[in-house]
């Protein structure tokens, strides 16, 4: 019998134990964050695409001309190729440096940027447990699950390495427009996709499946929606640049890649001197993007509700992701970020057991992290071709390993319980919780 105002035992328990849960997820995210200031301070010694193209063009903006970040070029002539959106988390660091004293410090400005970044990669994460739980109807061990975004060597070395500091905002964007697509709002899908591109100018494979989601079902209404509502963000974003100084926009943007040359970490290294290496270096981005949308519009034909799943959307993304660094005339690590990730949100949204097959996809790649920074070692070598051609098999078999399953997946399986009509969340036993 319980006694008016008596706190209950089980209750009382419950309560301490969601403390210390919340308490420690706070202690172990200020943990992350200052690892991931810390970090740079230790080691960080060359410049990296941070210094070279992201840095000056945010002092320009701090400066007072944020509609001139593109005209902020290293002395070599090669101009950031990414959307201003790249910027948001190097801005703030710009102004913090400078006000410190700092920004002439490759270690200071690092480590001011990558306390900024580091809150982009724990957001990353928390969207990456909450649609993993939403496809599977919980998450016993969230920690876990988190664990596999904020430590993966590929957002690690592509950060701290190479300074690509856009890459957790990009993909915070992209799984936001999962999110919507999955809740059929279309515009805001639309919306997502094209802040997504403002940030990182690749990501356009990754809105081919989100937009081709609608026609699976034969729906042209949606895919026209989401396709207008993207294409109208990336030129309200891009127009007031383009006013200010179009010309250069439009060759940092669009014509800089293709005068650049054929390098390492791709199979194309092998094509380097033959009559036709011109297009490679020309289109070698628009036929991986060809590739990647006629294999997923054929998965997509095949199994049309893959588009309402949680597993069917990421699989696509996993899918069409993997088709830029297989296919791009030069690789590096970083291009690795994207299809790691969507894989690994993948192999922990299917139902049943974390420990089976699929865990070895997003490990591939992040063994071909290595492999591509391996060949950057010596490129134009007799090793640099051949590491290319292997990241390019890991890449491949990947893709195909990923569409195979989701060909063979049971729909219903598949599906996520949150987003089918009609049906009633249930709680998952904790033997089928990821891990």
């Amino acid at each position: 019998m319980r006694i008016h105002g008596e706190e209950s035992p089980a209750g009382y328990g419950d309560h301490n134990v969601a403390v210390t849960s919340r308490a420690a997820t706070l202690g172990l995210g200020a943990a992350f964050v200052a690892a991931s200031t810390l970090a740079p301070l230790v080691l960080k010694t060359t410049p990296s695409d941070l210094d070279l193209f992201f840095w000056p063009s945010a002092e320009t903006a701090v400066s007072g001309h944020p509609l001139l970040v593109y005209s902020a070029q290293f002395s070599g002539g090669v101009f950031n190729d990414n959307g201003p959106f790249g910027l948001i988390p190097v801005i703030p660091a710009a102004a913090l440096a400078n006000a410190l004293g700092w920004a002439g410090s490759l270690a200071g400005r690092a480590a001011l940027t990558g306390a900024i970044v580091s809150l982009f990669v724990l957001l990353l994460a928390y969207q990456a447990v909450q649609l993993i739980g939403a496809a599977r109807g919980g998450v016993r061990r969230p920690l876990p699950v988190a664990a596999t975004i904020l430590l993966a060597p590929a957002l690690w070395i592509g950060i701290l390495d190479y300074g690509h500091v856009e890459q957790p905002v990009e993909m915070c964007l992209l799984l936001l427009a999962i999110s919507w697509s999955l809740r059929n709002r279309r515009a805001l899908t639309g919306v997502a996709l094209g802040a997504a591109i403002l940030t990182r100018t690749i990501a356009g494979f990754c809105a081919i499946p989100l937009i081709l989601a609608p026609l699976a079902s034969r729906r042209i209404r949606p895919m026209a929606i989401t396709a207008v509502a993207m294409i109208i963000t990336v030129c309200i974003g891009l127009t007031p640049f383009i006013l200010a100084d179009g010309s250069t926009v439009l060759r940092a943007l669009v014509t800089n890649r293709g005068g650049l040359d054929i390098g390492s970490g791709s199979f194309w290294i092998l094509a380097r001197h033959a009559s036709w290496a011109g297009l490679v270096r020309e289109f070698d981005v628009y036929i991986g993007a060809a590739v990647a949308a006629a294999l997923v519009a054929i998965t997509l034909r095949r199994k049309p509700a893959l588009a309402t799943t949680h597993v069917g959307l990421t699989g696509l993304l996993t899918v069409a992701s993997c088709f830029l660094p297989l296919f791009a005339k030069s690789v590096f690590p970083y291009y690795l970020v994207e299809p790691y990730v969507f894989s690994a949100i993948w192999w922990l949204a299917r139902p049943g057991t974390a420990f089976n097959w699929r865990a070895l996809i997003p490990l591939s790649l992040t063994v071909d992290v290595f492999v591509v920074k391996a060949a950057l070692l010596s490129p134009l070598s007799v090793w640099g071709a051949v590491a290319g051609v292997a990241s390019a098999a890991v890449l491949a078999v990947a893709a195909a390993l990923v569409t195979v399953d989701l060909l063979r997946a049971d729909v219903d399986v598949a599906a996520s319980p949150a987003f089918r009509p009609g049906t009633v969340r249930r709680p998952v036993p904790a033997a089928l919780e990821a891990p």
